[in-house]
């Protein structure tokens, strides 16, 4: 048996040695040597093929590099660490972006197919399994096709018009032919979301965190509807019936959250706190990751996803890594920076910066830390710098005690020099960022060749996926100390995309004053408000008025950044050439964005296999597809 891309089921079904689920209770099934039609006619046969619908998104995805490039870094609000700027730079530019060059993208190519073969063919044997029970036949297919919407979704609107199966292949297939995009939608996405919330139960199967379950097809499906819109005419009673159906889906969680096992935290910080990962309340679905070796895709590599987004300050300062410091784990050897246009989307009222984003480090060596002039000019501190002496004159810096600040807001020189006769260096959005050439749209590029190394790496940290918090429970998610591998679990749909969801639909349905009473009950409410502040300050912008794509796109980048969502919103609202040039100019003038990156390119060795590869094509845009094998 083989699927669409040519990956033999057997190497991917039977040959899979470990599970993406933590409570997996199919550890000791091996089903070598079995045909499918006897693995697939057994109970253990079945459940393995359902736990396989999990297995690449711990193994490939959620965790891991790839997503953060293409899905995140490659939009507005992210960008290369000035130091690493070429490092994947045509997911996170575009530059010379061809589908002889598409590694990353090609991965998703590869392996979001292979879990829409697994999909099809659960669907495929389980009307002939006699030994599952009706309530198990009700949650293995639901989850299948749950899941092959979702994929979908991630394919259609990466790839445009691309192959449509919806059955296992016996034999290898060696042409294919595309599919129209809102026929993939409409014929297979839209209609399995909707079976699936009638399908899922309430509760994962067997308890098993990271598999779908209701509220994670209600949200697929308000997603998905939402994005399906995007392809009718604008204001079109098409379009209106879209934004309905996604509205319809998304009310369901928001009014039915006991229901559906669904709980908000009191306070914005307590949806990252470490202990709350493995049993978040706001999470609607996870990609799980297991302190358990053998459970993971990848053992002793499973979630790096924490540190993509950090500055590079390891022995600087006095930052060192220890075998205690849980706190400031191995750096990468790139991570995204936020850009100007994102550290500005903020106001003072707004925990969720606070939340967010660390601005002070403390020093970790046992002694301290005391500038010496090498420290200063690193950080392009020059000589006659009256910051540079006041630090050189400041006494040592105790362990445990602020060192560096990288604040997301200009800076004086009378406040630098302050901080700097306490031996702390202070750098604000001008000491990091170009500001005076910003972009009409507000935009302004990271420093590059125009300062020293340390400047490039320092930047406010994104601390939303901390896993080491160390709180009142000791709740640390790290596998060691001074290491870059953890096993928290990772948001696949979250809460507060429903009413954020909810929100766009009632702006594209003529109904401001929906939007803005959503966003006044989910998302702009007290516990986004912080200490000194009122709630009426959170929501003075919160008005008919207001209510526009541009707005929502602000508060999408405020609340869901990180999330894996960023360019996805920026396609759906047609607005990624606009935002990129706009609001993430090149840090070193080649701005490579246009409008051929609405979809990436098809990968070139998926072509190659192909017998009808010239009918089948390129995406627009891009260098028209050569053979390069026979």
């Amino acid at each position: 048996m083989k699927i669409f891309n040519k990956y033999t089921m057997g190497a991917l079904v039977l040959g899979a040695a470990t599970f993406s689920l933590q409570s997996c209770n199919l550890d000791e099934y091996n089903p070598h040597g079995e045909g499918a039609d006897a693995v697939y006619a057994t109970e253990n046969g079945m459940e393995f093929l359902v736990n396989q619908l999990y297995y690449n998104f711990g193994w490939k995805y959620f965790g891991r590099e790839d997503p953060v490039l293409y899905m995140e870094g490659s939009a507005d609000i992210w960008q290369n660490r000035a130091d690493s700027y070429d490092y994947g730079n045509h997911n996170t530019r575009y530059i010379g972006l061809q589908g002889d060059r598409c590694g990353q993208s090609n991965n998703a190519w590869k392996r979001v197919y292979d879990n829409i073969n697994v999909a099809n063919n659960i669907l495929a044997y389980l009307p002939k399994n006699d030994n599952v029970s009706e309530a198990q036949r009700a949650d293995f297919e639901g989850e299948a096709r749950a899941m092959r919407a979702y994929c979908y979704w991630w394919l259609v609107e990466m790839f445009g018009d691309i192959e449509l199966r919806t059955e296992p292949t016996e034999t290898a297939v060696f042409d294919a032919h595309r599919t129209d995009r809102k026929v993939i939608y409409d014929e297979v996405i839209i209609p399995d979301a909707e079976a699936a919330t009638r399908l899922l139960p309430v509760s994962e199967y067997n308890g098993d965190k990271g598999r779908l379950a209701r509220k994670a097809a209600y949200a697929i499906l308000a997603r998905t509807c939402l994005a399906r819109a995007q392809y009718e005419a604008e204001g079109s009673a098409e379009q209106k019936a879209f934004y309905q159906k996604a509205l319809d889906a998304a009310n369901y969680v928001m009014n039915n959250q006991a229901g559906l096992g669904i709980s908000l935290y009191n306070t914005y910080d307590e949806i990252w706190q470490a202990k709350n990962n493995k049993s978040n309340t706001e999470y609607l679905w996870v990609c799980t990751h297991s302190s358990v070796n053998d459970l993971n895709a990848q053992p002793n590599n499973p979630n790096r996803l924490h540190v993509y987004y950090t500055p590079k300050l390891l022995n600087k300062c006095g930052i060192t890594a220890t075998a205690t410091s849980w706190d400031y784990p191995k750096e990468t050897g790139f991570s995204l920076a936020p850009t100007y246009y994102f550290l500005n989307l903020w106001k003072d009222w707004d925990i969720r910066y606070q939340t967010l984003f660390q601005e002070e480090f403390k020093t970790i060596a046992r002694l301290g830390f005391k500038w010496n002039a090498d420290n200063c000019t690193g950080f392009n501190l020059q000589d006659g710098n009256p910051v540079r002496a006041a630090l050189l004159a400041a006494p040592r810096v105790t362990q445990n005690n602020v060192i560096l600040k990288f604040v997301g807001r200009e800076v004086t020189d009378a406040e630098k020099l302050a901080e700097a006769q306490n031996g702390v260096l202070i750098l604000g959005l001008g000491d990091l960022y170009d500001i005076n050439n910003k972009t009409p749209m507000g935009g302004a590029k990271m420093w590059n060749t125009e300062t020293t190394q340390d400047v490039k790496t320092s930047f406010p940290r994104f601390n939303k996926f901390r896993i080491w918090d160390g709180d009142e429970n000791g709740t640390i998610l790290l596998q060691a100390a001074n290491g870059q591998a953890g096993f928290a679990d990772v948001p696949l749909i979250r809460f507060a995309e429903m009413p954020l969801i909810a929100a766009e639909c009632y702006i594209g349905l003529g109904n401001k004053a929906g939007a803005v009473n959503v966003i006044k009950q989910y998302i702009r409410n007290q516990r986004v408000v912080a200490p000194g502040h009122s709630l009426t300050e959170a929501q003075a912008d919160v008005t008919e008025a207001n209510m526009t794509i541009d707005w929502i796109l602000e508060e999408r980048a405020r609340e869901l950044c990180g999330e894996h969502l960023r360019w996805f919103d920026l396609k759906r609202t047609k607005k990624l050439v606009e935002y990129v040039r706009g609001h993430n100019p090149s840090m070193v003038g080649d701005d490579c964005v246009d409008e051929k990156n609405y979809l990436w390119p098809i990968p070139n060795d998926y072509l190659d296999k192909l017998t009808n590869a010239e009918e089948f094509g390129q995406n627009p845009g891009y260098n028209s597809y050569v053979r390069t094998t026979k």
